[in-house]
């Protein structure tokens, strides 16, 4: 039985019924060959599974949207676009300013061409984060001394994410990407709920060790009045997320 499928819908008489609609615009960017389309359509893909997504650029081609896709708001209430821009900065820098988060897709090898679309963010106020393809063991150090963006996710050099199709890679999910671009700072479940309950945060994120402590804490947060929905990642040490939004004000 899949997660969501045990999470408690948002028509449960415990939750809201209808959380008021967010949108956010996620761009994919990198240096040719890096494998940005293909992480751009495996991240669509998934949000298409579960909510709103309009997907742009060469991804689009290559994602499945269903109809229904583009109405439903999921148990968040977000409306997605992702963004798969051309390689180079130049389309970026000229339309991106109507962007939420911009995901830098490069290899290890292309690390030294990072600092370009760094500036291209920081001029337009963009928030920025890597996703590392092709990545192997040996890179650990390297990418490890590299002063740029945080890294959001990355792929190893096995998992052939740069066919021109969207691979299905067991074991592997590509919401962290979602996390970083929502709320990249976790919380404690009680500071969050504080931080919701006084304004001071309109999104928060809380790890959770286990699926059933997730569905826990969806439950308390959708009492009080919050949307809330489970996200996965593939950190060792916990199942995933919690992430919950308080309703305009």
């Amino acid at each position: 039985m899949s997660f969501e499928s045990q999470t408690p819908k948002s028509d449960d008489r415990n939750g809201p019924c209808n959380p008021a609609s967010d949108r956010r615009r996620i761009g994919f960017v990198g240096p040719e060959a890096a494998g940005k389309t293909t992480v751009a359509a495996m991240v669509a893909e998934r949000l298409a599974e579960r909510t709103a997504v309009e997907v742009l650029g060469e991804a689009c081609a290559l994602v499945d949207q269903p109809e229904a896709s583009w109405t439903t708001p999921g148990e968040l209430g977000v409306h997605w676009t992702v963004v798969d821009y051309p390689a180079g900065t130049d389309r970026v820098e000229t339309t991106g300013s109507g962007l939420d988060t911009i995901f830098v897709v490069t290899t290890p090898e292309t690390l030294d061409r990072v600092a370009s679309y760094e500036r291209v963010a920081a001029r337009r106020g963009l928030d920025v984060f890597l996703v590392i393809n092709r990545f192997t063991e040996s890179d650990r150090d390297r990418i490890k001394a590299f002063d740029g963006p945080e890294i959001a996710e990355y792929f190893y050099d096995d998992e052939a994410v740069s066919a021109g199709e969207v691979p299905s890679l067991d074991g592997w999910t590509t919401e962290a990407i979602l996390l970083e671009s929502l709320q990249p700072e976790r919380l404690p479940a009680p500071e969050a709920i504080a931080a919701l309950g006084s304004g001071r945060r309109d999104i928060v994120n809380v790890e959770v060790e286990s699926e059933a402590a997730a569905v826990g804490l969806i439950r308390l947060l959708r009492r009080t009045g919050y949307a809330a929905d489970f996200f996965r990642c593939n950190c060792r040490c916990h199942d995933g997320h919690v992430l919950a939004r308080a309703p305009p004000r």
